[in-house]
């Protein structure tokens, strides 16, 4: 079997293997209002299938695949490739022939950030395909079972069983690809409980998944674990283990700076500060949407298919919660 092989099953598996996908269950559902009528995940889904997708090299042997779902990244040496991510399940043919066409290699070991289905979609593809998975030990847990999502719309799962992570980690891992280190770390609640950070040396790489979505506000996802104070917590270690050179990929938008995520982690601490205020004095839910706490920051951050509306009821209850208080 040659390398391109490996990463394409036969068509009468891909038959079988879309019904499976199917039965599962493995989609998202419209539940929860983003405006216009369509839910956050209606219009990320939209997004996701119409953008083109984009390969940007990052040097030595490192690649950014986005525009199909969450940013994957691609770590190559002489013999393999290793992904961070997989995209949506509805674009992993294509995704997988841009990797080919980069990198010339088989793509051999797969790391989740997270498990939301714009970063795991193509898991059951690759999966299938003998690629061993790789996350943190929630991602596993959130796979194997139906979650829901606060606010967003978003119902998955149960995934099948080549889609799961086969090998898992607590808090810190570490792997090689050729000459590159790359070093996993688990910081708790954040984006989901089960986020993976990947720094990449010596290419002086941070791959953080969507504890940074960049220059669109964030979806916490609170079933799962996430909270507000837990991303930004996680952004002061991410800054603390960069510098003006590491080049960042987010879970969503362009490769970034530095500069770029302090950019984003004062505005999650803004806008935080301002909607304890209001809970402080008592207002609900509604009143604080009503307070417009990211009215200044919505020109930039709220482009995107969180609304500021969205945005701060995930806060507010991050912030309310029993979780929150203990």
């Amino acid at each position: 079997m040659n390398a391109r092989q490996k990463m394409h099953p036969s068509f009468s598996f891909m038959q079988v293997l879309v019904i499976a996908v199917w039965i599962t269950g493995a989609v998202s559902q419209a539940v929860g209002q983003a405006g216009r009528g369509e839910t956050v995940i209606q219009k990320a889904e939209e997004q996701f299938e119409n953008s083109p997708l984009k390969t940007t090299s990052l040097g030595q042997g490192l690649y950014v695949f986005s525009g199909d779902g969450g940013n994957v990244a691609a770590i190559v040496d002489d013999g393999s490739t290793l992904l961070i991510d997989s995209g949506v399940d509805s674009r992993v043919s294509e995704l997988s022939d841009a990797i080919f066409k980069a990198t010339k290699r088989p793509v051999t070991r797969l790391v989740n950030t997270h498990w939301h289905f714009d970063h795991t979609g193509g898991n059951t593809y690759l999966g299938s395909s003998g690629v061993s998975i790789i996350a943190q030990e929630n991602v596993k847990r959130q796979l194997s079972s139906v979650q829901d999502v606060s606010f967003v719309g978003l119902r998955d799962g149960h995934y099948p069983s080549q889609a799961l992570p086969g090998v898992t980690y607590s808090s810190t891992m570490t792997l090689h690809q050729g000459c590159q280190r790359l070093t996993l770390e688990n910081y708790g609640s954040a984006h989901t409980n089960g986020d993976t950070v990947t720094y990449v040396t010596p290419a002086n790489v941070a791959v953080v998944g969507d504890i940074f979505s960049n220059h669109v506000y964030p979806i916490i996802d609170l079933v799962s674990g996430g909270s507000i104070d837990g991303m930004i917590r996680s952004l002061d270690r991410i800054l603390a283990q960069t510098d003006e050179q590491t080049k960042i990929v987010p879970g969503h938008g362009p490769v970034a700076t530095r500069a770029d995520l302090e950019d984003y982690r004062d505005m999650l601490v803004q806008v935080r500060q301002r909607v304890k205020h209001l809970i402080a004095a008592g207002k609900t839910m509604d009143e604080v949407v009503r307070a417009t706490p990211t009215k200044d920051f919505d020109s930039k951050w709220g482009t995107g298919y969180v609304t500021a509306d969205v945005f701060t009821k995930m806060v507010f209850s991050s912030l309310t919660s029993t979780r929150a208080r203990s």
